[in-house]
């Protein structure tokens, strides 16, 4: 009786040298260029180079310069481990919770929340 493990070893080891077998099987096609075809010229390694890597990287400095450049005008620390923003409470009261009205009556909606079942 064989264990799970073995049988696994084995099915693992049917597959990869199935795929061994098959990519030891390929060649690569062995065709010429057709007559009447013109031969582009070979490419550089430079501007290829150039191309595949550079292009990319211009890409990422300017959309890395165009997401940080206005928080560093606004003189916002933008650096990992910045300290965190104390007391911001976007659209609230200027002036800290005094600002905010307390309840006149019974029936005042003011002073925040409340529900009526």
């Amino acid at each position: 009786m064989t264990t799970k493990l073995q049988t696994l070893g084995r099915r693992t080891a049917v597959v990869l040298v199935t795929a061994a077998g098959f990519i030891a099987a390929a060649n690569p096609a062995d065709a010429a260029v057709p007559e009447g075809w013109s031969r582009p010229p070979d490419v550089d390694l430079v501007y290829t180079l150039l191309v595949l890597c550079g292009i990319p990287l211009l890409l990422f400095l300017a959309i890395a310069t165009l997401v940080y450049l206005p928080s560093m005008i606004r003189g916002e620390r933008v650096m990992p481990g910045a300290p965190a923003i104390e007391n911001q409470w976007l659209g609230g009261p200027r002036k800290g919770t005094a600002e905010l009205a307390g309840p006149d009556s019974q029936e005042s909606d003011a002073g925040g929340a409340g529900a009526r079942w």
